[in-house]
C-alpha cells in the first residue's frame, strides 16, 4: 500500500483515539481488521512517525507507562482546525476503505471533480520552490479562446469541487486561475519573491467563493430565512462571519460581512424562496432585477 495512504490511516487512527491513546498492538489489530493487510513492524511504525511529523506537522508521542501513541490535545485541535489536514486525512481514509473492500465502490459514489487536477503536482512544487510558470488558458468570459501566460504561483484553493490558482500576472496583478481551463502548463527555472504581506486567509477575508473582487466594497449583509433553510444554515455557514441577529420559530435572521460578489449573489439565488435579503437596499434591488430577468424567460 502506498506510504502515503498508510501514513494518512494512522494519523486518522490515533486522532480518534483522542487522549486515551492507542498502542502498537492495537493499532495493528485495527490495521488487519480494517484490510487484507500484514501488521505494521514497530521499526516502519517509528519511521512512519517521522514521516507524520514531516509531512503534516502532527507529532504522535508515546505514553511510556502505557505504551501508548497519541496526539497532544493542542496539534489534535490544530489538526481539526485546519481545513486541509482534515480535507487530505479524510479523503485518503475513505480512499482506503474503498481500496480494501470492493463491495463499497457500488454503494458510495462521489461527486464529479472537473479535470485539471493534473496540474496539482506540478503546481505544488512551483509554490514550493517559487518557481515562475507558463501555461495557455482558455478563458470562458469575454472571447472564448486560448491565450499563453506568465504567472508567479501564490496559492491554490479548492472552492465547489473546482481548484483554483492564485497567481500574480505579467502586470504583477493578483489573479485566478481554474486549473480546469488549463491546456498546457510548464515550470521556468526564473524564481521569485512572495510578496511578504501575502496572506491567502487575509486575502480572502472579505470574500465569498474564489473571486475578490476590488471594486466592490465589504458591507454588512442581513437574510431572513426561512425554517428549512435556517437549518441548512446553521449546519454549514456560508462565510467565517455568518452570525444569528433574530431568531423565531418561523425564520432567522443571519448577518455576514463581505463582498457581495457574483459567486455569492448566485448562492443566494440558489435558496430561491426560502430567503429574503434584508440589508443593503443594493443588494435587495439587485437580486429583484435579477428574479424579473429569471421571471420573463418563463
Amino acid at each position: 500500500m502506498d506510504k502515503l495512504i498508510k501514513c494518512i490511516w494512522i494519523a486518522n487512527t490515533i486522532a480518534d483515539r483522542r487522549d486515551a491513546g492507542i498502542t502498537l498492538k492495537e493499532l495493528n489489530d485495527r490495521w488487519t481488521r480494517d484490510g487484507d493487510n500484514d501488521p505494521i513492524p514497530e521499526r516502519s511504525f517509528h519511521n512512519y512517525r517521522q514521516y507524520i511529523a514531516d509531512v503534516f506537522g502532527i507529532d504522535i508521542e508515546c505514553d511510556k507507562s502505557r505504551n501508548a501513541y497519541y496526539i497532544p490535545q493542542g496539534e489534535r485541535e490544530e489538526m481539526l482546525g485546519n481545513d486541509l489536514k482534515m480535507w487530505l486525512l479524510h479523503s485518503f481514509a475513505i480512499n482506503n476503505r474503498l481500496s480494501s473492500d470492493l463491495s463499497l465502490r457500488k454503494r458510495v459514489q462521489f461527486e464529479r471533480v472537473p479535470g485539471g487536477i493534473e496540474h496539482l503536482e506540478l503546481l505544488m512544487e512551483a509554490l514550493q520552490k517559487s518557481f515562475e510558470i507558463e501555461m495557455r488558458y482558455r478563458r470562458y468570459y469575454g472571447t472564448d479562446d486560448i491565450k499563453d501566460y506568465h504567472c508567479k504561483p501564490l496559492a491554490l484553493k479548492l472552492f465547489k469541487q473546482r481548484w483554483y490558482l492564485i497567481a500574480l500576472n505579467e502586470r504583477d496583478e493578483t489573479r485566478c486561475y481554474a486549473l480546469d481551463r488549463i491546456d498546457t502548463l510548464s515550470l521556468t527555472e526564473t524564481t521569485f519573491k512572495v510578496p511578504e504581506d501575502f496572506d491567502l486567509q487575509t486575502y480572502f477575508q472579505d470574500a465569498f467563493g474564489i473571486y475578490v473582487e476590488p471594486d466592490l466594497k465589504t458591507e454588512e449583509i442581513l437574510i431572513k430565512a426561512d425554517k428549512d433553510q435556517s437549518n441548512f444554515l446553521k449546519g454549514l455557514p456560508l462565510h467565517h462571519s455568518q452570525n444569528i441577529v433574530e431568531e423565531t420559530d418561523d425564520y432567522t435572521i443571519f448577518s455576514w460581512r463581505l463582498k457581495p460578489s457574483y459567486d455569492f449573489i448566485q448562492q443566494l439565488l440558489t435558496m430561491n424562496a426560502h430567503i429574503e435579503v434584508l440589508k443593503p437596499i443594493s443588494l435587495r434591488k439587485k437580486m429583484k432585477g435579477l428574479l424579473k430577468e429569471m421571471l420573463a424567460k418563463y
